[in-house]
């Protein structure tokens, strides 16, 4: 049984004792999610100095929970979850096309500071491709990075590791809340998320990878290593990377 749905019974269960009501009105709503506006390959300079070119960048994203409150490093969740969005989503962030998530998003109108996002490896109701491609890791990146006269090829996943004491073990594979300031009102509205994945890589050090021995000149990593925690610190930033925006509809 794959981790999203291990946990769907913490997840539906701390939903509900967290959630309470605002007394807002009821609403449904699409929601859908893509990657950057210019499509890829994506080549941009890192915090680090290092100018990378991205040829992939995909990542399983949900379920998404829009809170009222920022997020507590004391509580697994707290405050009202005013809106939902149950179903997972693989978004290629290289690829700007927005794409409708089935069920889209339900809750009660309010206003939404933060959104805790699941990072979980693809679940069934995902394309086969996909849970091909990603396997067991939450996500999987490629491309190149130059520094200086240094060129490292790069191939590898991006994986979660839930092996921690930290409880429950599902608050360990989440964004634990991407900063928004969103008003959900009765009009008729749309979600929109775009990733940007260039944030996933503003602390990594590419020149760790050079520790180890490449296949066919390409390095990649495990988990538990310098380079991969470096990389997950990115890819759970509150800030850049996951920008959400209300559409009319």
């Amino acid at each position: 049984m794959r981790a999203s749905h291990r946990f769907a019974g913490v997840l539906v269960l701390a939903a509900a004792v967290s959630c309470g009501s605002t007394g807002g009105a009821l609403i449904v709503l699409p929601f859908r999610a893509g990657g950057q506006q210019a499509g890829g390959p994506l080549t941009f300079t890192a915090l680090s100095g290092w100018t990378v070119t991205l040829q992939t960048a995909k990542i399983a994203l949900g379920p998404f929970y829009f809170n009222n409150v920022p997020p507590s490093i004391d509580a697994f969740r707290n405050g009202t979850v005013i809106i939902q969005v149950t179903r997972q989503v693989v978004v290629d962030a290289l690829d700007p096309s927005l794409h409708d998530i089935p069920g889209g998003a339900d809750g009660e109108t309010g206003r939404s500071i933060a959104v805790e996002i699941g990072l979980f490896p693809p679940d069934t109701t995902q394309p086969s491709s996909a849970r091909s491609q990603l396997g067991g890791s939450v996500g999987l990146v490629a491309g190149t990075a130059t520094k200086g006269g240094t060129t490292v090829a790069f191939s590898g996943p991006v994986t979660i590791d839930t092996n921690t004491p930290q409880t429950p073990l599902v608050a360990a594979a989440r964004v634990r809340g991407a900063v928004v300031d969103l008003d959900f009102t009765a009009d008729p509205q749309a979600v929109e998320l775009r990733v940007d994945p260039t944030h996933w890589f503003d602390s990594v050090d590419f020149s760790q990878l050079l520790q180890g021995t490449p296949t066919n000149g390409v390095f990649t990593w495990t988990s538990n290593t310098p380079f991969m925690n470096s990389l997950i610190q990115g890819v759970k930033q509150e800030t850049g990377v996951y920008q959400f925006r209300l559409v009319p509809r």
